[in-house]
């Protein structure tokens, strides 16, 4: 059976053999573009690979420096104010023994006790002025694994002295 060709008339829609040579080349070009493309989004992928390196390293240094900054801080912080605990250990210490001297006449042995406590308490307070926190944060510790119980005592003493002190300077 013959078909009749239609390709003449318009709005026909089954191409003649030209119009698909013509769309083989057009396939040329089609693959031409895809590997463009391909080319463009490999390029694209490479570049947003490193701009978010750049920008993990960048968000990397910044939280090295505010950590950095802020263990600086904290370390002062800490070193003034172990100094300041150091001053007033060296304070009690000057207090006992002036103690230790008004009692002299009166019990010397006792007032000889007592000032060698405050020696003592004199020795602790130069010890820490000239220490760093994590040097005496080991010797606390290595103290605590040695005598647990002269540890516990010790820490509950030092409390019923501080809130006596606390609570002396807020009757002031």
């Amino acid at each position: 059976m013959n078909t009749p060709e239609t390709s003449g008339f318009p709005g026909s829609s089954v191409p003649n053999e030209n119009e698909w040579r013509a769309d083989d080349s057009g396939a040329g070009n089609s693959k031409e573009a895809l590997n463009k493309l391909k080319t463009s989004a490999s390029e694209t992928a490479t570049h947003l690979k490193t701009a978010a390196a750049s920008v993990s390293t960048d968000a990397r240094d910044y939280a090295g420096s505010v950590v950095s900054d802020a263990a600086g801080a904290f370390k002062e912080a800490v070193e003034t104010n172990k100094t300041a605990g150091a001053d007033a250990i060296a304070n009690i210490a000057h207090s006992v023994k002036e103690a230790a001297d008004g009692i002299e006449k009166q019990s010397p042995q006792v007032a000889g006790m007592v000032r060698s406590a405050a020696e003592g308490v004199e020795r602790i307070s130069t010890d820490i002025r000239d220490r760093n926190v994590g040097e005496l944060l080991e010797s606390v510790t290595k103290f605590a694994q040695r005598q647990p119980a002269a540890f516990f005592g010790v820490g509950i003493l030092a409390g019923v002295v501080l809130t006596r002190i606390m609570g002396s300077s807020n009757r002031s």
